[in-house]
């Protein structure tokens, strides 16, 4: 048997060194292509992060000169966006739209103000995008965008301002471009011609934006304005919807009785109405013989009731009994006040043409009632488990938030503070509100609360010593809605036509109401207001109302100082549109 030679292994040897120096070969030239290749690729995006960078700089500026070009400052101007070393494409395309449009409740009409191409100066780098849409700046990565700066829209005081900057411009640009005006600007509302005028009808305005940007323009209505915010995901849309508060009701009596086959009643022993103004102090350091009674339908003053202040009825004035007017009666229908009863009306008399009712709100009502059920801050207190309130020890305390509830009841001293410090309190009853046996309801700080009562679910509630009426809002036996200082303003309660309350105490059991009860019944309105042995400060405007035994109404002049008299629950009273037109082409 013949063993290997030496030599044999000698040569495996030398074969694996050769194998071992060409694979260490192998790894350094791996290794220095893939930190190359590597490298390349962060130097890579390190550039379009610069040139995106760059971009989002330019079309801010661009956007400045457009919106000087098209709001009327210059005719046209010539900007170069430095854009031409970018290995970015920059162009122009018009697949983003805005819609405004007005419903109308009184009619069920809906109005298309506007309905125009934004159009789109934008810029692309390797998936990200940077756009001058709207008179705003955008950015998206595909995957969601991001508001740079402030389109042409703007919200204050319920007001909506939207001065559009439309674009059209050539597919392709260059880094130079030419901004030109198009025509004069287009004023789409108000508009006297169409029958658009301010404020805009009982309802909701909408305004309707499509674009790869919307989730940055839905951000910016949600954050800027008052809208109700929605999305459409899937056709890239936002919507943001106004309400309007119906009809422009001058709240400028204290007591007011919408339905002309009703009546407004100042009836009984110690029925009284009189004013006050909380922009100057409370109702005990600023009371006067001034306050204001209106009616659509009847007015009738029986016993020895006492009005301080003058009445306007746009039906009969029918004064009986020992009965006084400590000011004028203006009245609309025969049969005229007679000389007996006119020697209880200091003022005197006069007719005139009618009293101009005011339209329920009852679409309003529903709409936010959907809205706060939908969204709200039921999670942030433990006094509201799965839509019920349950009171937690004598006083509990709801902050700033919405809230909805099937209802609330509170009695044996039990109080709820609303504490508006931190923001507005809004609560949705579906049901009905009962205090009794001095219950009460307390507003705390300097915002507004509203209570919105749907009034129209099966449940209501007997107040005690009213027979079988069912009502939805009872203010009972030392029971209270209290603002400090009856700031009525501070304080609202909305309800739709059909709803009932009453504020009824006993001879030392004294129901009260600070705030504003808003309730209209249009013509034909069931619901109604009922006091007795209790105060109301502030207004009131329902279907029906009564003053009876030792009831008294006194009326919040402040209210006309606060800016909110009109309207103090819409969440838009003015709308001004305007489209101003510009095309964009590439230089010279």
């Amino acid at each position: 048997m013949t063993a290997p030679s030496v030599g044999g292994r000698e040569q495996d040897r030398g074969q694996s060194e050769i194998f071992g120096v060409v694979l260490l070969f192998a790894i350094v030239v791996f290794g220095v292509l893939a930190v190359v290749v590597g490298g390349t690729a962060v130097i890579g995006e390190l550039r379009v992060d610069a040139e995106v960078s760059a971009a989002e700089r330019s079309l801010a500026t661009f956007d400045s000169e457009a919106s000087a070009v098209a709001l009327g400052n210059s005719p046209s101007r010539e900007v170069d966006l430095g854009l031409t070393a970018n290995d970015g494409e920059l162009r122009s395309h018009d697949s983003s739209w805005l819609r405004v449009d007005v419903y109308n409740d009184t009619d069920g009409t809906t109005t298309e103000v506007v309905n125009a191409t934004l159009g789109t100066v934008e810029y692309e780098n390797d998936g990200t995008t940077v756009a001058s849409q709207g008179g705003g700046v955008w950015r998206s990565d595909g995957q969601g965008s991001v508001m740079l700066s402030r389109p042409e829209l703007h919200y204050r005081d319920r007001t909506l301002t939207m001065p559009l900057v439309v674009v059209d411009g050539d597919p392709a640009l260059q880094s130079d471009v030419q901004i030109t005006r198009t025509g004069e600007p287009v004023r789409h509302y108000p508009n006297a011609t169409s029958g658009l005028e301010n404020r805009p009808a009982g309802g909701t305005v909408t305004v309707t934006v499509k674009s790869e940007y919307y989730e940055a323009w839905g951000r910016y209505l949600e954050a800027e304005t008052d809208a109700i915010v929605t999305y459409d995901h899937a056709r890239s849309q936002v919507t943001g919807l106004f309400l309007v508060l119906p009809g422009r009701a001058a709240l400028d009596a204290g007591l007011i009785a919408t339905s002309n086959n009703g009546e407004l009643a100042i009836t009984g022993t110690g029925a009284y109405v009189d004013s006050y103004d909380s922009s100057e102090g409370n109702y005990s350091e600023t009371r006067a013989a001034d306050g204001l009674i209106q009616a659509a339908g009847d007015f009738e003053a029986s016993g020895d009731s006492l009005v301080d202040g003058n009445v306007r009825s746009g039906g009969v004035v029918d004064i009986q009994g020992s009965a006084y007017i400590n000011g004028s009666a203006a009245y609309t229908s025969l049969p005229a006040p007679d000389a007996t009863e006119e020697t209880k009306i200091a003022g005197g008399t006069r007719q005139i043409t009618g009293v101009t009712t005011v339209n329920p709100i009852d679409p309003f009502v529903d709409r936010v009632a959907a809205e706060v059920r939908q969204n709200n801050d039921n999670g942030a207190t433990p006094l509201i488990t799965a839509e019920e309130f349950t009171m937690s020890g004598a006083t509990a305390e709801l902050d700033a938030g919405r809230y909805y509830v099937h209802d609330v009841e509170l009695d044996n001293g039990e109080t709820l503070v609303l504490d508006t410090s931190g923001g507005d309190v809004t609560i949705v009853v579906r049901d009905y509100v009962k205090l009794t046996k001095g219950g009460n309801v307390t507003v705390q700080g300097d915002g507004t609360a509203q209570i919105f009562v749907q009034s129209e679910a099966a449940t209501t509630v007997s107040p005690t010593g009213l027979g079988n009426q069912d009502v939805h809002f009872h203010v009972g036996k030392n029971a209270a809605v209290y603002v400090p200082g009856e700031r009525s303003s501070h304080l609202s309660v909305i309800a739709p036509k059909s709803f009932k309350m009453t504020v009824a105490g006993a001879n030392n059991k004294r129901a009260s109401f600070d705030g504003l009860v808003y309730a209209p019944g249009g013509e034909t309105g069931t619901g109604y207001l009922y006091i007795k042995q209790g105060d109301l400060y502030g207004l009131a405007v329902v279907g029906n109302l009564t003053v009876g035994q030792y009831g008294a109404a006194h009326y919040d002049y402040g209210l006309q100082r606060t800016g909110g008299i009109d309207s103090p629950f819409s969440t838009l009273e003015a709308l001004y549109v305007t489209e101003h037109r510009i095309r964009v082409t590439s230089g010279n």
